[in-house]
């Protein structure tokens, strides 16, 4: 069993009530609950949990932070005190998260990074990416070895030359030729889409998501952009 996050989502309520509406909502997923007709079939189960954002907290919308609608869980799964930055919170009313900042960040990111590698793969012979090496050694394992695809792919004239720059390799991340080599929207929407989710969502309708591929992080992200300004959504670690 390990320790993950799920986003829980809730109607609009008291901030005080806020910690009881996640208790009530985790409930028909609680390992040690007794099982009756009409529970849910989860892929996920959790026996004890805490709320607590820690590495993926919402940013909180200038001039809100003080708000008391917010939510930061004062210790950690172990007892530890946390201290959240006023910018940052584990939840709160969706009006109150600045959800379209990291989106627009990660935007800009991943289109800086595509625009770099074109630029500097335009001064080299059109290379191939590494799952073109891996299939074959797949497809040959005794004739071409793993060892062998590495090299002949970095063999490359423009990985070659990637790999002896590391101030391009920090903007540009790797495997570059199977990522940036067109569709430069797709990237843009993935990128987008890989910075909200958690590893599983909690709807307000009581469904339980595992976040686990990129259709799931696409429905994460539309589902909590979309909630009602005044609902939740509050991020809780879990023990599952």
């Amino acid at each position: 069993m390990a320790k993950e996050r799920v986003t829980v989502c809730l109607p609009p309520c008291d901030p005080g009530d806020v910690v009881r509406a996640v208790t009530a909502a985790m409930a028909p997923y609680d390992y040690n609950r007794d099982a009756g007709v009409g529970d849910p079939d989860a892929e996920t189960w959790w026996d004890y949990w805490q709320v607590d954002g820690r590495g993926c907290e919402f940013l909180v919308v200038p001039g809100y932070e003080d708000d008391p609608r917010l939510v930061r869980g004062a210790e950690t799964l172990s007892g530890q005190p946390r201290n959240v930055p006023p910018t940052l919170c584990d939840g709160g009313p969706r009006a109150l998260l600045d959800l379209e900042t990291p989106r627009v960040r990660a935007a800009a990111e991943a289109r800086r990074a595509f625009e770099a590698w074109q630029e500097f793969a335009s001064a080299y012979p059109p290379g191939r990416a590494f799952g073109d090496f891996r299939a074959r050694h797949l497809a040959d394992p005794e004739s071409y070895s793993q060892v062998q695809a590495v090299e002949d792919y970095r063999a490359q004239p423009v990985i070659a030359a990637f790999l002896d720059n590391p101030e391009l390799e920090e903007v540009v991340g790797g495997d570059p030729i199977a990522r940036l080599s067109d569709d430069v929207d797709g990237l843009v929407r993935h990128a987008m889409d890989d910075v909200l989710p958690s590893n599983a969502l909690l709807t307000l309708e009581g469904h339980w998501l595992d976040v686990a591929n990129e259709a799931r992080r696409r429905y994460f992200s539309d589902y909590l952009i979309g909630l009602p300004a005044d609902a939740y959504a509050v991020r809780v670690l879990y023990h599952g």
